[in-house]
């Protein structure tokens, strides 16, 4: 009774350990997932929040002087006798220089942008404007009564191909506008007018 007991036993585990090997031999599941990534149109805008400009004195006197310079030629003059003294008129009338009521400043890498735009047709558009509206003054120093007026504000290009959010894919542009410096009789600083940048991508 002892040999059969131990040879059933054997026999059972023997089955058992053959169902354990049959089901560790089954075959692995494997299953698909459609994986798509949707990217909505995007912008990145880079600009300054302050924009000092110096206008120096070389500046200046290159803007104001004229083409044929400050030099004139050699004149020759009589004396009319005024009582005890003598005048005489040398009669200079200015040559023709640039009028300092209409002098274009272009501000070249003031503002940049990274942008993805739709498939077909896209295009970042840039524009510029000043809080104040279509003018911007800015005052003088206290008590001067000197002032610079600001117009014709624009960027430069206005429209953008997107070319992608890689920063070396990053699009430069320029500000233009006018300057009237005729009523700038003062030396000192100048401000202040806010510029409104605004970059949409479709």
């Amino acid at each position: 009774m002892v040999m059969t007991r131990r040879r059933r036993f054997g026999i059972t585990a023997a089955l058992v350990l053959a169902a354990l090997a049959v089901a560790g031999a089954r075959p692995a599941v494997a299953g698909t997932t459609a994986f798509k990534v949707r990217l909505q149109p995007v912008t990145l805008l880079y600009y300054f929040s302050a924009i000092d400009l110096t206008l120096d004195s070389t500046a200046l006197a290159r803007l104001a002087t004229p083409a044929a310079g400050t030099v004139l030629p050699a004149k020759a003059l009589t004396a009319t006798a005024t009582g005890s003294g003598l005048t005489a008129n040398a009669a200079l009338v200015p040559k023709a220089a640039n009028r300092m009521n209409a002098v274009q400043l272009t501000i070249s890498n003031a503002w940049a942008v990274r942008s993805i735009g739709s498939a077909r047709g896209g295009r970042t558009t840039v524009s510029a404007r000043f809080s104040s509206g279509s003018r911007a003054t800015l005052g003088g120093p206290a008590g001067s009564g000197a002032v610079i007026i600001l117009s014709n504000l624009s960027v430069n290009p206005n429209r953008i191909a997107p070319a992608g959010l890689d920063p070396a894919e990053a699009r430069q542009g320029a500000l233009r506008m006018r300057l009237d410096l005729s009523r700038a009789r003062s030396a000192g600083s100048y401000g202040t007018a806010t510029i409104v940048i605004t970059a949409t991508t479709t």
